[in-house]
């Protein structure tokens, strides 16, 4: 599961969890690389929310 977690991860996640962590981005990489719960539940959180905000775009006719 979490190198699948890991190859899902797209340019800037570890800046957007490193915002929300209140941390540098590389010390979000580190602890998310150490498997600190914190960091992976975000991580994961971010992941799936981009992949919803994905669809419901697709789904909308146009972005204004």
């Amino acid at each position: 599961m979490e190198n699948q977690q890991k190859e899902k991860i797209h340019y800037g996640d570890y800046q957007l969890l490193a915002e929300i962590l209140d941390i540098s981005s590389d010390a979000a990489r580190k602890r998310f690389e150490r498997k600190e719960k914190g960091a992976v539940k975000a991580m994961r959180k971010i992941q799936e929310n981009r992949k919803q905000f994905i669809e419901s775009c697709k789904n909308t006719p146009s972005i204004d």
